[in-house]
């Protein structure tokens, strides 16, 4: 009896060593996404693509300062496009005499040197980052796990099928997940590091 026991549990072990990349991936991303979805019992995978992650753009810390750093450059935009508005108006008002132009002039001017020191912050912030990400490009390329793209089936509250795609970074024993991203952002951090790889 203690035999078949033992073979039984030599086997088991066997059979979830032996468990193919994508299976464990499948296991650890279902028990994810079940977590956030509407329905989680409607749950259906698609497709699983498991590839190595290596440094730098592979790694969690890079991806998330590079994000930071588009987020920065949206800001600096948006800054850029309020300091000129906030010029123009700064323009139109001066010197017409009244209290009430002198108010609209100064709202402006407020505006303008607001936007103005954001915008500085902003830029420092950036060269920050970009300094720390050049760091990490010029250190030595690394294994640090894999990359799996996951897409899938499932209902959402009105009870309609919607399809989802992800990618998870594991770590190098397929034992736990260590980032995920939704799919359309990650795609925008991937032209991101195309630019960057094409500026080197």
């Amino acid at each position: 009896m203690k035999r078949v026991l033992l073979a039984v549990i030599l086997v088991a072990f066997c059979i979830s060593c032996s468990r193919s990349p994508e299976d464990k991936a499948n296991k650890l991303i279902e028990e994810d996404l079940k977590k956030v979805l509407y329905v989680p019992e409607s749950y259906d995978p698609v497709e699983t693509k498991v590839d190595s992650a290596f440094t730098p753009f592979d790694d969690p810390v890079f991806v998330d300062k590079t994000m930071q750093l588009l987020d920065l450059a949206t800001s600096i935009e948006e800054y850029d496009n309020n300091i000129k508005e906030a010029k123009s108006s700064m323009s139109l008002w001066d010197n017409m005499g009244s209290a009430f132009s002198r108010n609209e002039y100064q709202e402006a001017k407020d505006e303008y040197d607001e936007n103005t020191q954001n915008r500085t912050e902003a830029i420092s912030k950036a060269k920050k980052l970009g300094e720390e990400l050049k760091k990490m490009m010029d250190k030595e390329r690394m294994f640090i796990g894999y990359k799996v793209q996951h897409r899938y089936r499932a209902d959402n509250n009105a009870g309609n099928t919607l399809f989802g795609e992800k990618i998870y970074l594991f770590d190098k024993n397929m034992n736990q997940i260590v980032a995920s991203y939704n799919y359309e952002e990650y795609k925008t951090y991937q032209s991101v590091c195309k630019q960057i790889v094409g500026e080197n």
